[in-house]
């Protein structure tokens, strides 16, 4: 199925905060895209699925650990309140690469 997203004319207030929106796959043993950088004060709404087994997506600094079931999409959504590089990771044992199975979250 396709995606589709609506988006509205932006306000004052969504004109100060908007929305960083990013679709990332979870496959045998990366996250696509591993990097995501955003600003300090921007809303962050993460697409996240899996395309193959079970995976996990972890954010502990903004206090996310959800399971990923293959071919289900999850969203996360947060505001990018700390500056900093935070690791994100696969917290769901997913076979040899799973330690290896990182990504990055920049907060400019």
């Amino acid at each position: 199925a396709v995606n589709s997203v609506i988006r509205s004319a932006g306000s004052a207030t969504t004109s100060s905060n908007p929305v960083k929106e990013f679709t990332m796959t979870a496959k045998q043993w990366v996250f696509d895209p591993a990097i995501i950088t955003v600003k300090q004060g921007d809303r962050v709404k993460l697409t996240v699925k899996s395309i193959d087994v079970l995976h996990g997506f972890a954010l502990p600094d903004y206090g996310f650990d959800q399971k990923l079931e293959p071919g289900k999409e999850i969203i996360i959504e947060f505001t990018a309140s700390k500056k900093g590089e935070f690791t994100f990771f696969c917290s769901v044992i997913c076979g040899t690469g799973h330690q290896g199975m990182k990504g990055k979250l920049v907060v400019e």
